[in-house]
């Protein structure tokens, strides 16, 4: 149960479901043995798939894998290695230090007659095993036992194993492999059996519900889809998989199917990321599975769902209820692939749909049952239609997304960044160098632009990924704007204020605190500013480096001395508890109750109540220029920050600062005196630090006036 603190701190309507939901769950259910339910063989029998469906995604074109042909050599050479660089760890391999023997000892009774039977399929006699329990950079492992009694434990962290175990290289060694058929066929069939060894490798070691790898039914589900996707892929580029892997593969696609439908991250009150995760994932499994009892079941469910998340889960203005930028950019990619994908259901299927819902009212699948099918089929244009409402919603979410986006073509980082992504097709083809190692660049979503652009109707050609050969139901989504002179745009429910205009993106952080006021993914970041002229980064947000690794970098990164705003003394905004790991994905107080108090074409006042007497900040903005004027009444010290990007070089110049981003230049002058240049490290993807440094401004004065200027090419 949470804590009562807890059940307090969000609606009374919303802390009574979850209460109901925990003793229906807890008290009033008996569930079958995990044990004998996902391994036995008159389960599997039931559910046995002859044959999984493909060709729903398109492999890129020669010509543009032929431009990053050293880069394919890289990455694949990396995998057959087992080096991964993810969460911020550079290259390191994951293999385990354990003996084929030690890791069967470790797994559970009922396992290892299994575990023998499935290594002994591993082609390559030289495949080392890959570690799926252990975070790598402490060594820390979770040996195999029941899902459920795995720990979340501070100063470990489980994102790392989870990481690994979504598998998202695979799509990748296929489109390798395509590529390679032309340059190197013997190559090219060693990518595709690592494919095999991998999964192999995986479902030997981590026997459903009983690993790290079965804690999160998010993970899992991405970890299904990503599985499903590759098939495609190297189904599409003409590989042909051997009878006996092929089997072992469809039937933990049908585990991973059972275990997410039995462990669905629904909650009567607060649910979030993880449950559409799910959902999307089922809309998947619903498509690849062959027309069956199971798949339209699944498929009318998942609609259902999807249909009540998105208005669920996406506020009014299309902005993500969690208030964080790149959780609104992760459930979008969920969203639209699941549109997407929703365009190659079969004619047999759409028809089976149809009577399906026809004849029932109410449909339970594994702990959720829904109620209503919030959906229609149409026979005619041979498509699933939804209600306007959902449509109208797209298309704010849309608009939201295009409005986040900046013109170097990263999303602008607001709120947590835990560097999720649901599916990854082009793994590491956007990156960049850090102490001579490369990391895959996060911030820019070209595959989310790509989906975007043909999901709507008049979209480009350019994709990569996306079938053009078959027909698409594309949507009336809005076009990216292009601004010349200050434009403000308000997204008063997620709360975020944007102006554009050819020579700069303001974006101003003033309102919730997201997830019905849990606050578990929001920071104290309110009326913090970031700054970016002419496609340069200047003042930027530091982002979030870690979760539970450390209660204290995760709180320093939440903290309001990591934003772009003024902090009276040493005060925080909202509070939070520390001592437990659940303390770090709640605010304990809300007290900044942020709003809006004058807003015009050229001038926004903005206002918080976090420190018992309200801080007021004025924004004042020109075709070239920027004015924040700080007021709070109260002679004490106070500070305003200004964190800087990485590549921006600091300057004092007379009365002011001169900021430079390669060919950019800004100037900041303000009427306070006092000042610091310190280090601090930004962290644009999760576990990375890169210096940086910030401007520390220090005054007892109760105004504060603050000029920054574009400087013209």
């Amino acid at each position: 149960m949470a804590k009562v603190w807890q059940f307090f701190r969000i609606p009374l309507n919303i802390s009574l479901r979850k209460f109901v939901g925990f003793f229906k769950r807890n008290i009033l259910s008996v569930k079958k043995s995990p044990i004998l339910f996902y391994e036995d063989k008159e389960t599997l029998d039931k559910y046995s798939i002859r044959k999984l469906n493909f060709g729903f995604f398109n492999l890129p074109p020669i010509d543009f894998l032929l431009e990053k042909d050293e880069l394919l050599d890289y990455l694949s050479e990396q995998i057959l290695k087992h080096n991964f660089n993810l969460l911020g760890t550079g290259w390191v391999c994951r293999n385990f230090e354990k003996s084929r023997d030690e890791i069967k000892n470790l797994l559970p009774d009922f396992y290892k007659k299994k575990f023998e039977i499935l290594t002994s399929k591993i082609t390559n006699p030289e495949y080392q095993h890959i570690n799926f329990w252990s975070e790598p950079k402490t060594g820390f492992e979770w040996e195999p036992k029941y899902f459920k009694e795995t720990e979340i434990l501070l100063g470990k962290d489980i994102k790392y194993p989870w990481e690994l175990g979504r598998m998202q290289h695979l799509p990748f060694l296929a489109i390798s492999y395509s590529y390679n058929l032309i340059k190197d066929a013997e190559y090219a069939k060693k990518l595709a059996e690592e494919f095999q060894n991998q999964v192999l490798d995986f479902i030997s070691t981590n026997p459903v519900a009983y690993s790290v790898q079965w804690r999160s039914t998010m993970d899992v589900s991405i970890r299904l889809v990503n599985w499903l996707v590759a098939y495609d892929l190297f189904m599409l580029a003409g590989w042909n998989f051997e009878k006996s892997f092929y089997e072992i593969f469809c039937n933990s696609i049908i585990q991973h199917i059972l275990f997410i439908l039995n462990n669905l991250e629904w909650s009567e009150g607060l649910r979030g990321n993880h449950y559409f995760a799910n959902v999307a994932s089922l809309i998947f499994a619903g498509v690849y599975l062959p027309t069956s009892e199971l798949s339209i079941q699944i498929l009318a469910f998942a609609l259902s769902e999807l249909y009540k998340e998105t208005l669920h889960q996406f506020l009014p203005d299309g902005g993500n209820f969690e208030a964080s930028t790149y959780y609104h950019i992760q459930v979008v990619e969920m969203l639209l692939f699941s549109l997407y994908i929703l365009n190659f259901v079969t004619k047999d299927k759409l028809i089976a749909l149809k009577n399906f819902v026809h004849n029932r009212k109410r449909l339970t699948l594994g702990n959720k049952t829904t109620t209503k099918f919030n959906f229609s089929i149409d026979e005619n244009l041979l498509k699933i239609d939804f209600p306007g409402d959902f449509y109208e919603r797209i298309f704010k979410i849309i608009k939201f997304t295009n409005l986040i986006k900046k013109s170097n073509d990263e999303y602008e980082q607001i709120g947590d960044n835990d560097s999720g992504i649901f599916l990854r097709l082009n793994y590491f083809f956007e990156n960049f160098a850090f102490e001579n190692e490369m990391y895959e660049n996060l911030l820019k979503r070209y595959l989310l632009d790509d989906l975007i652009s043909s999901l709507s109707v008049g979209g480009s050609n350019r994709q990569y990924y996306f079938l053009k050969d078959k027909k698409m139901h594309q949507l009336y989504l809005p076009s990216k704007e292009i601004t010349i002179f200050p434009k403000l745009y308000s997204c008063t429910h997620f709360g975020l204020y944007i102006v554009k205009s050819l020579n700069f993106e303001l974006f101003v952080r003033c309102g919730d605190i997201g997830q019905m006021g849990k606050g578990g993914h929001s920071h104290n970041d309110q009326l913090s500013i970031t700054l970016n002229a002419r496609s340069k980064d200047f003042f930027v947000d530091p982002g979030l480096f870690c979760y539970t690794c450390s209660e204290e970098e995760r709180n320093k990164y939440r903290s309001v001395h990591f934003h772009n705003t003024l902090v009276l003394k040493s005060c925080e905004q909202n509070l939070w508890k520390t001592g437990d790991v659940d303390n770090l994905f709640w605010i304990y107080k809300h007290r900044t109750k942020s709003k809006v108090v004058f807003q015009s074409e050229d001038k926004l006042i903005f206002e918080h109540y976090a420190y018992g007497i309200p801080h007021r900040r004025t924004i004042i903005y020109h075709i070239n220029k920027v004015e924040i004027i700080d007021f709070l009444n109260s002679n004490a010290e106070k500070f305003i920050y200004f964190h800087l990007h990485p590549t921006v070089i600091v300057e004092r110049k007379s009365e002011s600062f001169i900021l430079v981003n390669e060919e950019v230049t800004v100037e900041l002058s303000t009427d306070c005196k006092n000042y610091e240049i310190q280090t601090y490290h930004y962290s644009p993807q999760y576990g990375l630090k890169i210096p940086s440094r910030r401007m520390v401004f220090t005054t007892t004065e109760e105004c504060i006036h603050f000029s920054i200027s574009i400087q013209q090419e």
